[in-house]
């Protein structure tokens, strides 16, 4: 079969390409934009000006209609542009070579007292605040404590830097390295199975230095929320090794935490809720103990008043047996007798076994006791080391409310 030949296509000749029409041609064809009319960028700021032509005082504008107006920005121009860019105002000779603070006298609503408020000075173009600012103007949280409560404050806050300057150190090699499979550094975000293997090791081993020096930004904060959501059920088991276990992972890791100036806003977020959940644990053990006490009084108060109640009966029965042997004959004084020392052999008999028992129950009953006031005081100085570190270094000042004065 035979090739097909195609058929030359006479009289028709490809369409040349358009050519490709640009921006610039269309302005520069349409309108011509003189140097007066070009917008110019200020020298000083960078700023372009949205009048062109108002730098030129010498040339005329080519617009027709707003004449006036353009002339009153041109006079404004003028003027400003003979004024200096910045003022500032000469430092007399006394604020140079020492600042004096003056006395501010605050206006407020009439029916209130005025107060006054050290004013600072100013040097080298800015405000400096007088140093005793913050101790005229904003109470202390630790007025109402005991000094010796004061002074375990000021050792925690003193301890606590220490912490911090020694996790940011870089652990040695060595120490690196002789971490176990109890001790890890890492928190995958969003890794199911790795939360739950840290939230059992938070409850069952103690943190290490180096694990904690090693631990990254992620890796803390993950921890943080871990410990502030398992805080609640350590304290409602009242154990005292799960207690001093926790207590020393929330110090190690709120150590490990970056300043508050380097936090996110979740990461404050975080650790403002472990102190909100530290504020609540302290506010319903106080509800407990004042709860407690009160039934106390109440019990004491209910025995006093059956003890008097019961007094009368007493005697009244008593009295009976004496008129009964009085007016008896002799053989029934006899048998009266004999049965007043069998009553009271068997009294006594029930009084020595009831001490016998009580010496039984008394050590393991005071070993109860001394167990529940030593979960008691961790508990406690737990709490009170989460509300002090969390409102006197990460800001929230509000939480220092919560702690609870010690009983002397």
């Amino acid at each position: 079969m035979a090739d097909k030949r195609k058929a030359p296509m006479t009289g028709f000749d490809p369409e040349p390409k358009r050519p490709r029409v640009s921006r610039e041609e269309d302005s520069d064809s349409g309108s011509v934009l003189t140097p007066a009319e070009r917008p110019r960028n200020n020298p000083i700021f960078g700023q372009k000006s949205a009048f062109p032509g108002l730098d030129d005082g010498g040339e005329e504008l080519t617009y027709e209609e707003p004449d006036g107006a353009l002339e009153y920005l041109r006079m404004v121009r003028s003027e400003a542009s003979a004024l200096p860019s910045l003022f500032i105002a000469p430092a007399s000779k006394q604020e140079t070579k020492k600042p004096q603070q003056d006395i501010v006298t605050v206006a407020v609503v009439p029916g209130r007292q005025s107060f006054s408020l050290p004013a600072g000075f100013y040097e080298d173009e800015a405000f400096i605040a007088p140093a005793n600012a913050n101790k005229t103007t904003v109470a202390s949280p630790e007025g109402a404590f005991s000094e010796a409560q004061n002074v375990c404050y000021d050792l925690l806050r003193h301890r606590f830097r220490l912490l911090r300057s020694t996790l940011r150190c870089t652990p040695p090699a060595d120490a690196i390295a002789a971490l176990d499979d109890f001790h890890p550094i890492s928190l995958p975000r969003g890794h199911e199975a790795a939360r739950k293997v840290w939230r059992r090791l938070i409850l069952s081993v103690d943190p290490r230095m180096t694990q904690l020096a090693c631990m990254d930004s992620h890796t803390v904060l993950g921890a943080l929320g871990i410990v502030a959501r398992e805080l609640s059920d350590v304290v409602r088991h009242q154990n005292a090794e799960n207690i001093r276990r926790m207590g020393a992972w929330i110090w190690g890791i709120l150590g490990k935490c970056r300043e508050v100036g380097e936090l996110s806003t979740e990461d404050v977020g975080a650790i403002r809720d472990l102190g909100k959940r530290a504020a609540k644990i302290c506010e319903k053990i106080g509800e407990e103990n004042s709860h407690y006490s009160q039934d106390g009084c109440d019990s004491d108060a209910g025995e006093d008043n059956s003890t008097v109640k019961a007094s009368p009966k007493g005697d009244s029965g008593h009295d009976e047996p004496q008129q009964a042997e009085v007016v008896g004959t002799g053989d029934s004084d006899m048998s009266g007798a004999d049965k007043e020392l069998d009553d009271l052999e068997a009294a006594k008999a029930r009084l020595q076994a009831q001490l016998l028992g009580e010496d039984d129950t008394q050590p393991t009953g005071g070993a109860d006791q001394e167990e529940e006031d030593y979960v008691l005081q961790l508990t406690r100085a737990m709490l009170d080391m989460i509300l002090t570190i969390v409102g006197e270094f990460f800001g929230q000042r509000d939480l220092l409310e919560a702690r609870q004065t010690w009983a002397s």
